[in-house]
């Protein structure tokens, strides 16, 4: 046997060697030949790290609530988390209005406060207004500004978010759940806040929605709710 013949089986039998070492020692990924190795793609569809995994029970939780804080705001009830009557959300939801009320050196027009949103109107000092809307996502939904003739003292009348106790609308839906059957929180279509028109004090009311028991109508008096109308 030749001396090239012999060293040809010696370097075949080294290779098998090596490769038998590898496979019982549990490395079974040998090096690739296709030259650049790229980590291995992640799965369509894989969620980033600390995202609820699709349709899992807290992926459906958290879209139902984005859903329903973006969806048709006059099905929002006052006994939702998100509600705008609750003080947490009614106090954001006005710093919001606020800064643009600031903007303009404006005051508001009374506040029409639903569970799904507030509007109102800005008095400019300049002869403008500007209707606006929130709603429990905390972002402008409406704005629109036209002229209107701006009267004298419209100051006195008007109200900026310093005049607003945000714990008011809540108070008064606890107090009216003494006068009347049913839940005031869920039965809520609207809650006005306003200055009287004689001594500028400031004014809560509430409008139940229709088809719920009666009386609809209160006035916050004195933390006690009073009916009329």
């Amino acid at each position: 046997m030749s001396a090239n013949r012999v060293s040809l089986l010696i370097g075949a039998a080294a290779v098998v060697a090596i490769v038998v070492v590898l496979i019982s020692g549990g490395a079974t990924d040998l090096p690739s030949t296709g030259g650049d190795d790229k980590p291995a793609a992640k799965a369509p569809g894989t969620p980033a790290p600390g995202t609820p995994a699709p349709n899992s029970d807290a992926h459906s939780e958290a879209h139902a609530r984005e859903q329903q804080r973006g969806g048709d705001p006059d099905a929002t009830r006052g006994t939702d988390p998100y509600a705008l009557t609750r003080p947490a959300n009614l106090r954001r939801a006005l710093a919001v209005l606020d800064r643009r009320r600031a903007r303009v050196r404006g005051v508001f027009d009374g506040l029409r406060i639903a569970p799904g949103r507030i509007d109102t109107v800005i008095i400019h000092p300049d002869d403008r207004r500007t209707n606006i809307q929130v709603r429990p996502d905390f972002e402008i939904s409406f704005e629109t500004t036209h002229d209107f003739p701006t009267r004298a003292g419209f100051r006195k009348g008007g109200l900026t978010a310093r005049d607003v106790d945000a714990r008011a609308p809540a108070r008064l839906l606890r107090a009216i759940d003494s006068r009347r059957r049913g839940s005031a929180a869920h039965d809520i279509d609207y809650i006005l806040i306003g200055k009287d028109i004689i001594d500028f004090t400031v004014d809560v009311n509430a409008y139940m929605r229709i088809r719920t028991p009666r009386p609809r109508y209160f006035r916050l008096e004195d933390g006690r709710a009073e009916p009329f109308g």
